[in-house]
C-alpha cells in the first residue's frame, strides 16, 4: 500500500474523479442528500477546491486507488479562524477494516499539523454513523457537535 499527495495535474485529477464517481456516489445513500443525485459540474469543482489544498490517495500495489482523502481550507462563517476540513473520505468497502482510514486521517492530521490549523471530519453518513464516529475518536479525533437529519 502506498499513501500519495495528489498533484493538481489531469491525471491525478481523473485518477480520483474517477475513484469517487465509480465508488463512493453509488455508495452514498443519504435520501435527498444522496451522491446519487449528482450534479457533475459541481462535483468537479469540489474535487479542485480540495485538490488545489491537499489530497491523498492509498494505492494498492498495482496503483489502484483503493482509498481517499481530500482536504479544503475554510473557516466559521462568524469567523477568520481557519481550520482544514475533510472534503471526503472513502476507502473501498473491500479493503475496510485495514486500518486504510486511519492512514487516511494521519496524512490529513499531519498535513493540518504543518500546516499549523486544527481539523475537523465529519461523518456524513446515515449507515454506521455511530460506528464510523467511534473509528474517529480511536483515531484521537474528538467529537464536536453532530449533524441530525430530517426529511432525507
Amino acid at each position: 500500500m502506498n499513501v500519495k499527495k495528489l498533484t493538481t495535474s489531469k491525471d491525478d485529477f481523473k485518477r480520483v474523479v474517477d475513484f469517487l464517481i465509480n465508488n463512493f456516489v453509488p455508495e452514498h445513500d443519504m435520501g435527498g442528500l444522496s451522491a446519487s443525485n449528482l450534479n457533475l459540474e459541481k462535483a468537479l469543482k469540489w474535487v479542485v477546491f480540495n485538490i488545489e489544498e491537499a489530497a491523498f490517495v492509498i494505492e494498492d500495489d498495482d496503483n489502484k486507488v483503493i482509498g481517499s482523502i481530500g482536504l479544503n481550507r475554510t473557516s466559521p462563517w462568524y469567523s477568520d479562524a481557519e481550520y482544514i476540513a475533510d472534503g471526503w473520505i472513502y476507502v473501498l468497502p473491500e479493503y475496510r477494516k485495514n486500518g486504510l482510514a486511519g492512514t487516511l486521517v494521519e496524512a490529513a492530521k499531519s498535513y493540518a499539523k504543518q500546516e499549523g490549523l486544527p481539523l475537523i471530519i465529519g461523518v456524513f453518513s446515515k449507515e454506521n454513523a455511530i460506528t464510523k464516529s467511534n473509528i474517529m475518536n480511536k483515531l484521537g479525533l474528538i467529537t464536536v457537535g453532530g449533524l441530525f437529519a430530517a426529511g432525507v
